[in-house]
């Protein structure tokens, strides 16, 4: 029987959990550098950039990672080539689009004609990704995600360095653009250093592109939905409420979605690629073996949200000023749909794995009509909190769907399921007593200082 191990970098697990949180600590300390180099300004220009390259991918995405981890011929060069080409030609086109749209972009849209140059320059961002080898794809698919993911972090690291340095000469923001787009170009170098006898060539092969697209048809409207589903929560507040409960808002959304991050991570890149191997190699006991083989990683993305939500006026109470008290019953109805997300992205993944493409746009049509009717009912009836809840509770329709397809298609043991809310329950209890505890020492101690 193996041994317990709590620390292998050599287990993706691991690796996306302390690559997660070394990003973290390297963008914080980026940040407190930065900010006391350059005005408030340059960061608006470099979140304007970033904002706009990620409503493109998002009309465009194609995310054939998940073609090729989940097909049994998804390693063969012709699909990989013609995986390859298809991103390629997507990014040439994103590219050339935001480089001539740029003044358009940036005097009508924005009112910023001063940024055209750094749009047209940053325009690079999406070639450059297109050239990334298929190599991080096929570490996925062989249960190797922590090559990626470590190449990731070194190529983070080398990039903050050289966008600090360069910031501190420059004192404007082409230092942190420069460093964004050499992260991307190092990430970009080092897929071809993996699987160097599978260097990808420009190929079009008529049956794996349909193949590819059959199965990938339903990732760009379901990434349209995302796109709505990211930006309606701040809209629709703010045209329905006040600025100060879009900040209370904001800043509880701020360390939930640091979460759901991690979550989302942990899900795509060590237990998809899991399942689909599973379902490749044995049909009849994927499913058994989903449960069984898993146990850690469902642990391990639901242990920390539970908690979270449980202790989530204590952490507000001891981080921030009481003036931005309600920011912790906001922070616990984020953590039930971090929580549900948690108990969704397994059943969505072994579902994908499966075969079930179609999920990943249903179950976004589903989240999206429960967010947009529960929001607002929430809103008339209990105001502020209605809403944040309406909101919170957008991850239960895709869930019960998620689970309904299992039970249709054989693949649910319902015990298990039970054991997962069972364990949520039991540690958010957990904490929150615990931190009603200490916070009823901890007040008056903070009062008297």
């Amino acid at each position: 029987m193996p041994s317990f191990k709590l620390f292998n970098p050599k287990g993706d697990l691991f690796a996306t959990g302390a690559c997660f949180f070394a990003q973290a600590v390297l963008k914080l300390g980026s940040s407190l550098i930065l900010t006391r180099i350059v005005h408030p300004e340059a960061y608006g220009v470099i979140t304007l950039l970033l904002s706009i390259a990620f409503v493109v991918e998002m009309l465009a995405d194609l995310n054939v990672t998940l073609f090729i981890v989940r097909d049994e011929h998804g390693d063969t060069s012709r699909y990989l080539n013609t995986a390859w080409t298809m991103r390629l030609v997507r990014s040439v086109l994103n590219s050339a689009a935001v480089f001539l749209c740029a003044p358009f972009i940036s005097s009508t849209i924005y009112h910023l004609p001063s940024i055209t140059p750094a749009l047209r320059v940053f325009s690079l961002w999406f070639i450059i990704g297109g050239l990334e080898s298929m190599s991080f794809s096929l570490a996925v698919r062989q249960k190797r995600s922590r090559v990626f993911l470590y190449s990731e972090l070194a190529a983070s690291f080398i990039a903050t360095a050289f966008a600090v340095a360069y910031t501190y000469f420059s004192r404007d923001y082409w230092g942190m653009l420069f460093g964004t787009l050499l992260s991307r170009a190092l990430t970009s170098g080092f897929s071809h250093l993996l699987y160097r006898q599978r260097r990808p060539r420009l190929q079009w092969d008529w049956a794996a592109a349909r193949e590819i697209l059959r199965f990938t048809k339903y990732t760009m409207p379901s990434s349209l939905l995302t796109l709505g589903l990211s930006q309606f929560d701040k809209v629709a507040l703010l045209r329905l409420s006040d600025l100060a409960h879009l900040g209370v808002y904001g800043l509880a959304a701020n360390i939930a979605s640091q979460m759901e991050s991690l979550i989302a991570k942990i899900s795509q890149m060590v237990l998809y690629p899991r399942v689909a191997h599973n379902f490749r190699t044995d049909r009849t006991t994927f499913s058994l073996k989903y449960y069984s083989e898993n146990t850690k990683l469902f642990i391990s993305i639901l242990l920390l949200p539970a908690a979270i939500g449980g202790a989530a006026q204590f952490i507000v109470g001891v981080l921030y000023p009481a003036k931005y008290a309600q920011a912790g019953e906001v922070l616990q109805a984020l953590m039930l749909r971090a929580v549900l997300l948690a108990l969704a992205s397994p059943a969505e993944d072994l579902l994908i794995a499966a075969g079930e493409s179609q999920v990943i746009l249903f179950g976004n049509v589903l989240r999206a009509a429960w967010l947009l009717a529960a929001s607002l009912i929430g809103y008339h009836f209990f105001g502020f909190i209605g809403f944040v809840y309406g909101i919170a509770s957008s991850g239960l329709p895709p869930l019960l769907y998620y689970l309904a397809l299992q039970k249709k298609k054989g693949f649910l043991i319902a015990r298990y399921e039970v054991y997962k809310v069972v364990f949520c329950f039991g540690v958010a209890m957990g904490a929150y007593l615990t931190s009603s505890v200490v916070w009823g020492l901890w007040r008056p101690m903070a009062t008297a200082f």
